[in-house]
């Protein structure tokens, strides 16, 4: 018996819509894979540059590529995570695998990135190693908690600091730590590194160890910090959009300048909101019915 035309169109179409189906999900899940080898990656480097260094070897500047690695996956986590959104590909296996991801990158990379170049050398024996050791358990207590409330979280905002921004803000510290190009850049640029350059030694024993712990801290803290999820065409003003072209006009003119100060009025923003609800008793507005 012949198998009418339109049947086998059906069963043709049903195919096709499979298979793109699988390819939509597919893409998600490999920029987040990417995130992940840009993670390992950074850590390789790490390592390498470390023991380029004991060997006094000059010819490259030490934990630069790590640190850009640390970035780019910053990039592609923020990018799978939208193509995710955009083409209603979001699933439970996504989201378990970006996490995997996120710690890997955001978590034992950057922990490992600062060992090497700063927190090793700090006094007392197994100081910088507990503090690497407590921001690799913080970030993973973070992913972990993302993962367990994804479904009642608020979508306009991030429980505590996002563990790609703490990454991306170790990263472009160390990104400005062995920038050259201040010295061609305003009198305000200046005069910050040359204050740095002048206290590198203080700042790298002293507020560096600090920053980290302090980082971790907020990861799992309940401090609110604002998502960019919620944007949309309807939602976004002009002046929101002038804002992001100056940014990317600054980050463009000085990259390692930009982020590190950027990341850390993101870091700073979220704080001193938070304190100052808490100091004003400011209760949160009540979700309407």
């Amino acid at each position: 018996m012949a198998v009418p035309k339109y049947k086998t169109a059906v069963s043709g179409n049903k195919n096709m819509n499979s298979r793109l189906r699988k390819s939509i999900y597919l893409l998600p899940n490999t920029l987040t894979a990417f995130n992940m080898v840009l993670g390992l990656l950074a850590i390789v480097y790490a390592i390498n540059d470390s023991l380029t260094l004991s060997m006094e070897d000059n010819t490259v500047i030490p934990f630069v590529t790590s640190a850009k690695f640390i970035i780019l996956a910053a990039f592609m986590d923020f990018m799978d995570g939208f193509v995710a959104r955009a083409t209603g590909t979001t699933s439970r296996f996504g989201m378990e695998f970006d996490s995997l991801s996120d710690l890997i990158s955001f978590g034992v990379a950057p922990a490992l990135l600062l060992y090497l170049s700063v927190l090793r050398y700090i006094p007392g024996l197994g100081v910088g190693l507990s503090i690497t050791i407590f921001y690799i358990v913080c970030a993973a207590i973070r992913l972990a908690r993302f993962n367990v409330q994804a479904q009642v979280e608020e979508k306009s905002h991030f429980m505590g600091l996002p563990s790609p921004a703490a990454a991306g803000l170790l990263a472009s510290y160390v990104l400005l730590a062995h920038w050259s190009g201040w010295y061609e850049k305003t009198i305000i640029v200046n005069k910050v590194m040359h204050w740095y350059e002048e206290n590198v030694s203080s700042i790298e024993l002293t507020i560096i160890p600090i920053m980290v712990v302090i980082l971790a801290l907020v990861m799992v803290s309940t401090i609110a910090f604002p998502s960019l999820k919620k944007w949309n065409k309807e939602t976004v003003k002009p002046w929101t959009l002038a804002f992001v072209f100056l940014v990317v006009c600054m980050l463009i003119y000085a990259v390692e300048f930009t982020s590190f100060a950027l990341l850390t009025i993101y870091l700073l923003w979220g704080i001193t909101r938070a304190l100052t609800k808490k100091v004003f008793k400011i209760k949160p507005k009540k979700a309407e019915a």
